[in-house]
């Protein structure tokens, strides 16, 4: 959760996207995207109900709209936080696009 960064709830990518009929070019990133702490910039992709859906796609997602907005460029560092109790291969997605990955575990 982002809710570390921002000290509230955020809308989702997911919900924001559901009020658009999933579509990519109505969102503008200020719609997903909020100052939390420090300056730090968040976006909050959200997810499926639990046990129903596929959250690689939901990071698909994600990552699609940081790209078709050019935002991977716009930052130093993108951290993608994801669950890591997950059998979904999808999650990995990021690490496509990317030069470098640090696997951080708790």
């Amino acid at each position: 959760s982002t809710f570390t960064i921002t000290k509230r709830m955020i809308p989702t990518l997911v919900e924001i996207l559901e009020e658009h009929d999933y579509h990519h070019e109505e969102i503008e990133p200020s719609d997903v995207i909020f100052k939390g702490k420090m300056g730090v910039d968040a976006m909050e992709s959200g997810g499926p109900a639990a046990g129903a859906g596929c959250g690689g796609y939901v990071t698909g997602e994600a990552v699609k709209f940081l790209r078709d907005h050019k935002l991977m460029d716009e930052y130093d560092v993108v951290i993608f936080d994801v669950l890591g109790d997950v059998v979904c291969g999808g999650f990995a997605t990021p690490l496509n696009h990317s030069d470098f990955a640090c696997v951080v575990t708790a």
